[in-house]
């Protein structure tokens, strides 16, 4: 255990602390890693827009359940079986994922909107 403490502990005096200001350093990130991670974090984003469409349509007019919930995991099953070439088959089927995921949760959200505020007692 002290080979373990010991090997940590002269990674740490060797690249000296972390800081915040570390973190914040993008410079020592490639360009290319640099877009591929805009890339990454904008599909995350609209992944996120889609599952939060899809409970607004749950909202609207009562879709989602079972049958989404099954449809979710279809469309995932058909994600994972996509090769990655096909970049654009496989962003379209993940925001399909995430509508139907938004739209799966959607009774609980609808749940959590109905529930009346004043019967919650804080202590």
């Amino acid at each position: 255990m002290e080979a373990f403490s010991a090997f940590f502990d002269s990674q740490s005096t060797s690249r000296g602390r972390w800081t915040y200001d570390s973190l914040k350093n993008f410079r020592q990130i490639s360009p290319a890693v640099q877009t591929h991670l805009k890339q990454v974090y904008l599909s995350l984003c609209c992944a996120l827009v889609a599952s939060a469409a899809g409970a607004y349509l749950h909202l609207l007019w009562n879709i989602g359940g079972l049958l989404t919930t099954f449809a979710c995991f279809g469309n995932i099953m058909w994600l994972l079986s996509t090769p990655p070439y096909e970049e654009k088959k496989r962003v379209s089927l993940l925001m399909a994922t995430a509508l139907f995921q938004g739209a799966s949760i959607g009774p609980l959200i609808d749940l959590a909107i109905q529930f009346d505020p004043r019967t919650l007692q804080c202590w």
